[in-house]
């Protein structure tokens, strides 16, 4: 039985594990250097790529680890799709920016996933070029993750493919807002051509 087969007897696969776990059954330090698991994008938090992703580098349900990560990270019930993200769901935005976005009940949090598979090849050992496959695969650039009230996680709804996304009436409400207050002109442009698009 080989390492990788041990460690997955033990914890499964194709779902993500805080390093607490891991270190309770196994040894973390191996565990990481072996690439038995990936680093998500918030810390103690990994993700044990199935034996046919682990192959060939890649993440195989880009869809299905987004909603797992963002689950593990805020909780079920505390996060949706949100502006661009939910106005592609819904049918008013087209263009292949490369973002996702989501609102959470948690602080804000920009993940520039583009800029981390570039660093990660400029180190160019193999470790870091494979995590910059994984990565790659997951064709997303940049995530930003807007802090939302308590009161207003409530205004989504479930869908069966993509999971919880903001209703038509919040996105609205979330881009009337956000227009204004994002920092970013790129996303200040999307979110004005966004709101063009429901208008006409």
């Amino acid at each position: 039985m080989t390492g990788y087969q041990h460690f997955v007897n033990i914890f499964g696969s194709g779902l993500f594990i805080r390093s607490e776990k891991i270190k309770k059954r196994y040894s973390f330090e191996k565990a990481l250097s072996s690439l038995y698991i990936i680093p998500s994008f918030y810390k103690g938090l990994y993700y044990i790529p199935t034996k046919r992703e682990r192959k060939g580098h890649f993440i195989e349900h880009k869809q299905d680890f987004f909603i797992a990560l963002f689950n593990q990270q805020y909780g079920r019930g505390n996060w949706y799709w949100a502006l661009s993200t939910a106005a592609r769901y819904y049918g008013f935005e087209w263009s292949a920016t490369g973002i996702l976005e989501v609102m959470s009940k948690r602080r804000s949090k920009t993940i520039d996933v583009a800029g981390r598979v570039e660093s990660l090849k400029q180190k160019q050992s193999y470790r870091s070029v494979t995590l910059a496959d994984y990565y790659e695969s997951l064709e997303v650039n940049v995530i930003y993750v807007h802090k939302k009230d308590k009161s207003n996680i409530s205004s989504m709804r479930i869908d069966g493919d993509i999971g919880p996304v903001c209703r038509k009436d919040q996105l609205l409400k979330d881009l009337g807002k956000y227009v204004s207050k994002v920092k970013e002109e790129r996303l200040k442009r999307i979110y004005k051509r966004i709101m063009i698009e429901i208008e006409e």
